[in-house]
């Protein structure tokens, strides 16, 4: 039997099951809600629904590279509902903004559908095997406790908080971008490029789409024209640091859960 057949027999054999449409509703409900309070916490001005750092990316990017479309799809519906609630956006704007993140999710799954990389994430050099996983978790984990700090304290009482907020992002992405290099380094060199040009690719094409949809190209467009950079800038930035840092951490702790079982996709739905 050639390598076709048997691809095409296992293909025929993996189904859509209960478990992936469960995972993505969660997915999209957990999305919504990062997406508005992080839209709410950390807006860029001027631009209801777009956030400095916008947590609910890491959830549906991810999601994307594990499940296709059903990631896709999170981002999409979720981003939708930001749209008409709290952003305000009519039904039309809404669903043409919603692409972006459809587009985020998307061109992840690509890049990695397209290198053929493997979702591995480990290390074999011992040192590195220790290091990476520090690197990684610590800067999430930095990153998350300035999020913490800034909902709890920082949008209420401003400073010191708001500059330790942002020196632990800042520390927290360092950390991130340090063990994504030693990965590229010690680990598998496709799945680690694959990841870097999902980082970058995700966020600056996403930022395009939502960036423009809200200034230049809708129906019509809700916010003015001018407002094009400030917004793509705060876009991109702000999906830089999630996907590095969350998106990576959430890749590296839970690709061995979705290959164990069975939501890991090998097409676009199963």
């Amino acid at each position: 039997m050639t390598n076709g057949t048997q691809a095409k027999e296992e293909a025929l054999k993996r189904k859509v099951t209960w478990m992936h449409i469960v995972t993505f509703a969660f997915a999209t409900a957990i999305s919504y809600v990062l997406a508005a309070v992080s839209s709410l916490i950390f807006p860029v001005l001027g631009a209801p629904g777009v956030s400095a750092l916008y947590i609910a990316a890491a959830i549906y990017v991810p999601l994307g590279i594990w499940m296709g479309m059903w990631g896709c799809l999170a981002g999409y519906i979720s981003c939708f509902f930001l749209g008409l609630y709290p952003s305000g956006y009519s039904l039309v704007q809404s669903f043409v903004w919603s692409w972006a993140d459809f587009i985020e999710a998307l061109v992840p799954a690509l890049i990695y559908k397209g290198l053929k990389a493997e979702l591995d994430f480990t290390v074999k050099r011992p040192r590195a095997a220790k290091l990476l996983p520090l690197f990684i978790s610590t800067g999430c984990i930095l990153l998350l406790l300035g999020v913490v700090i800034q909902v709890l304290w920082g949008a209420t009482f401003g400073e010191p908080f708001t500059t330790i907020y942002v020196a632990l992002v800042y520390i927290g992405t360092a950390l991130a971008a340090a063990g994504i290099i030693l990965g590229l380094l010690a680990g598998n060199p496709r799945t680690w490029v694959a990841q870097i040009l999902s980082v970058i690719s995700a966020s600056f094409c996403s930022g395009i789409w939502g960036a423009g949809t809200l200034t230049t190209f809708n129906f019509p467009p809700p916010l003015p024209a001018e407002l094009f950079w400030p917004v793509f800038v705060g876009w991109v930035v702000g999906d830089l640091i999630v996907l590095s840092v969350i998106s990576t951490a959430l890749l590296m702790a839970l690709t061995p859960v979705f290959k164990r079982t069975g939501l890991l996709v090998k097409g676009w739905w199963a």
